[in-house]
């Protein structure tokens, strides 16, 4: 197992270019992941999550740029363009969260492991019997038959474990998993936290997600609003006892904590992202500083107000 972390990313700045200028949406986010660590990405919708994971895969959309990034995986800067699309799916893994969509439905799933096994260097008599493997592993009964099914047979758990089954085609080293139990029960999502964890049990996995139940699964957790960091640290002390009042207010917004809303306070621009709806905000919080880093222990947090 690698003694340094799988992944370290400085995501720098990415933007989107629109008719009237550009729009950040993701600012220096970083993170770090090691071997066999889970880290859960949690924020609202459009914090910035997605667009993190898709600047890793180099699957930013057209109109979407990225500059100042630092990404090293496993020790070494991670390539771009062919180099990178050559590490996909070998030894960087995707999982989406709708597995159904991202299936070529012209072909049946045992063709797609076939598929995966080849692009990972499997030798064809090998393959097959490969194939019925991983199916077993996520859970197939009946590897022969679900083989034979096009996408469009499976329901959605299925094709949610056939996309799993997918990536464990590969040797990977990193796991990046997109809402990958939404719409799963507690116990189907414990199962799939199950499955990683046996099925790559020495990648780095990085888990995006807008459900405090699942990260509370990961070992490590970050929290991103508006594009930037809030806090980052062991995902059972930050989602116990948050220190970033942004985090509080996810916590807060639990059904099993009265759904609290963060109604907006005030007015004014700020480049702390909760700055508007911050019931501590004070005069620090204000206009073009920076956040103040806080740090302890292995907690960090980014607030001015001390």
């Amino acid at each position: 197992m690698e003694s340094g972390p799988i992944l370290k990313l400085n995501t720098g700045l990415i933007s989107a270019r629109l008719s009237r200028g550009e729009k950040p949406l993701v600012r220096d986010v970083s993170l770090s992941i090691g071997a066999g660590e889970s880290l859960a990405l949690i924020g609202e919708t459009g914090s910035g999550k997605t667009m993190t994971a898709l600047s890793l895969m180099g699957l930013l959309p057209g109109n979407v740029r990225q500059t100042g990034e630092t990404v090293e995986f496993m020790g070494k800067s991670l390539p771009k363009g062919d180099a990178l699309r050559r590490l996909l799916g070998t030894r960087i893994v995707y999982i989406p969260q709708n597995g159904a969509e991202c299936l070529n439905p012209s072909r049946t799933v045992a063709r797609q492991m076939g598929d995966g096994l080849e692009k990972n260097r499997i030798l064809s008599a090998q393959r097959h019997a490969r194939a019925m493997e991983l199916l077993k592993a996520v859970g197939f009964d009946d590897p022969e038959g679900i083989g034979k099914m096009y996408p469009f047979e499976l329901s959605g758990g299925m094709a949610q474990r056939v996309t799993i089954a997918l990536a464990a085609c590969a040797d990977a080293r990193l796991v990046l998993a997109d809402e990958p139990t939404n719409g799963l029960d507690k116990a189907a999502t414990e199962g799939f936290f199950g499955l990683l964890d046996r099925l790559f049990p020495d990648a780095a996995r990085l888990v995006i997600t807008h459900d405090i139940s699942v990260a509370r699964l990961c070992g490590r957790v970050a929290v991103l609003s508006g594009g930037r960091m809030c806090e980052t640290g062991p995902a059972n002390e930050v989602l116990r006892e948050p220190e970033h009042p942004y985090t509080k207010a996810l916590i807060g917004a639990l059904v099993e904590n009265g759904m609290l809303e963060t109604p907006v306070l005030r007015a004014g621009g700020s480049l702390c992202p909760f700055y508007a709806r911050c019931p501590r905000a004070v005069g620090a919080c204000a206009g073009t500083e920076e956040p103040l880093h806080q740090q302890r222990g292995n907690r960090e947090w980014w607030c001015s107000n001390p």
